[in-house]
């Protein structure tokens, strides 16, 4: 009966021990089954605290800088020299600057993405900054003013960015007789993943179109609050935002599109190159249909839709500065 016990018990701490083994293993050393970690931001945009201050003083008794901060929430990285920021909303001379230290100043570091390693650990981005009006010199309200004065300090930052996003193409040599033990389904619902950015690639459809023809769309939808432009000059790696009203109107909302299945025959309606092209979204939102044109002597098989979407994208932080009289001065 001992000899029966010690079994009885040797036997039960060998399944606790399996059970511990097998919980951890659910929680360490999984590779992550999505390729993006996801999420609407870009470039997340702050003044750091007390830079610049809220109250300051006139006369030339408050010397202080105003240091933006920018950290890169999205999954596209970025080289300093793809972002560009001003400061602007008062009159430089007031402070003791001028239009140069204010216009088209880069951070001091690349603002690198926000990644996941192999394993699924994520690796958060670090911060990188931009001093005005210089890391050198400061601000300072040299005038007298006659009672306290508000004054704005708006940063606004002009980045490019790309959006890469994945899919997949279900294809059968019957698209029209679909059967149960097929190895996917071209009108089942697909699923689509976008990487962190304010521009997203949603609701991937597919259609079959014909015995050797399949179609699809997808959305692109802008779900942040600042403002997409026209990507510039591919062979500059400069952002551009325009500043006159004009050419601003031209470029707003447009976005370049490409899309890559790997097969030949593939056009979407309304790219001029058939795979790429310029789109402009209507109320932050645009449907791009594309039409895959099928090998007769396929096999069945599911493929990836490779989408980027490259533009530059404008947004900003705002904090008021009061002014304050000294008496007496």
């Amino acid at each position: 009966m001992k000899h029966f016990s010690i079994a009885v018990i040797s036997i039960l701490a060998l399944f606790v021990i399996a059970g511990c083994q097998g919980g951890s293993s659910d929680n360490t050393g999984a590779a992550p089954r999505t390729p993006f970690l996801g999420g609407d931001n870009g470039l997340e945009i702050k003044f750091i605290d007390g830079s610049p201050p809220k109250e300051v003083a006139d006369s030339g008794t408050f010397d202080f800088q105003a240091i933006v901060s920018l950290q890169n929430k999205g999954e596209f990285d970025l080289d300093r020299g793809q972002v560009n920021v001003d400061l602007i909303g008062f009159l430089p001379e007031d402070f003791g600057a001028s239009q140069n230290e204010l216009t088209d100043k880069e951070p001091e570091d690349d603002p690198s993405a926000r990644k996941r390693d192999a394993d699924g650990n994520i690796i958060e981005p670090t911060l990188t900054f931009i001093t005005f009006p210089n890391t050198d010199s400061s601000f300072n309200f040299e005038r007298s003013v006659t009672g306290n004065t508000v004054f704005v300090f708006r940063a606004d930052v002009c980045y490019k960015y790309q959006t890469k996003a994945l899919s997949r193409l279900c294809v059968l040599r019957d698209l029209v007789n679909v059967k149960n033990d097929d190895v996917c389904k071209p009108n089942d619902p697909k699923t689509v993943f976008s990487s962190g950015s304010p521009l997203k690639v949603t609701s991937f459809r597919e259609t079959v179109a014909g015995q050797d023809k399949v179609s699809f769309s997808f959305d692109v939808t802008h779900s942040a609050a600042g403002n997409v432009f026209k990507e510039g000059d591919s062979s500059s790696p400069a952002a551009s935002c325009p500043r006159d009203p004009r050419e601003s109107r031209e470029k707003e909302n447009k976005v370049l599109v490409t899309v890559d299945t790997g097969l030949p025959n593939l056009r979407c309606v309304g790219l001029s190159g058939s795979t790429t092209g310029y789109i402009t979204l209507v109320n932050g939102k645009r449907t791009v249909t594309c039409t895959q044109e099928l090998d007769p002597g396929r096999n069945d098989f599911e493929t990836n839709v490779e989408i980027t979407l490259d533009f530059n994208y404008q947004d900003s932080v705002q904090q008021d500065v009061l002014v304050k009289h000294l008496a007496g001065s």
